[in-house]
C-alpha cells in the first residue's frame, strides 16, 4: 500500500500553514463564485443553495469520507479516485486532519474535436475536526484503489479525560 507523506504539526499556534492559507482563500471565494453562478443563470431566484453547493464543489472539490473512532485511534477514509499517492498531501495537527489532493490535466486529443469534457485538473481540499487530540507523530496515511486511509492514534490523556467527564 503506497504511503502518503504527512506534514506533522504539533504546535499550530507558532506558524500559519500554507494549506490553511490556501483553504482560507478558497473558502472566501465561495460566495463570489455562487453569485457568479446566479448571474450566469440570469439572476433567477430560488437556486441559492444549489449555487452555493456548486461553488463549494468547484472550489474545494468533492469526495466522500468516513471518520470512525476505533481502538483508541481515529480511522479516516476519503475517496480520491484518479489520484496517485504523490498527488496527495496530508497535514495532521493535534485536533485536525487536512487532506489536499491535486492533479494536473495530462490528456491529449490527437484526432477529433472535443465537444465537451470533464477531464482536466482536479483538486480536493478536505478538513476534519477530531473530537479528541491525537499523537501527531504517529499519524499514518496510505492510498490504495482510490481510497485514502488515515490512522490517527488518540493521546491517551485526552481520551481518559474525555471518559472521566462523560
Amino acid at each position: 500500500m503506497p504511503a502518503v507523506a504527512i506534514t506533522k504539526v504539533n504546535d499550530v499556534g507558532k506558524k500559519t500553514l500554507l494549506v490553511f492559507e490556501e483553504m482560507a482563500k478558497r473558502i472566501e471565494a465561495i460566495p463570489l463564485r455562487a453569485f457568479d453562478l446566479f448571474e450566469k443563470r440570469g439572476c433567477e431566484l430560488g437556486h441559492d443553495v444549489e449555487d452555493w453547493l456548486n461553488a463549494e464543489r468547484e472550489l474545494l472539490g468533492s469526495s466522500a469520507s468516513e471518520l470512525v473512532e476505533k481502538d483508541g485511534a481515529y480511522e479516516l477514509q476519503v475517496t480520491l479516485p484518479g489520484f496517485e499517492w504523490k498527488d496527495v498531501e496530508v497535514t495532521a495537527t493535534p485536533n485536525k486532519v487536512i487532506v489536499h489532493a491535486a492533479k494536473k490535466a495530462r490528456k491529449k486529443i490527437e484526432n477529433g474535436d472535443v465537444v465537451g469534457t470533464e477531464f482536466g485538473s482536479n483538486e480536493v481540499y478536505r478538513s476534519f475536526e477530531l473530537p479528541n487530540s491525537v499523537n501527531v507523530d504517529k499519524v499514518t496515511a496510505n492510498l490504495e484503489n482510490g481510497i485514502l486511509r488515515i490512522n490517527a492514534p488518540e493521546i491517551a490523556a485526552a481520551k481518559e479525560m474525555h471518559a472521566a467527564v462523560a
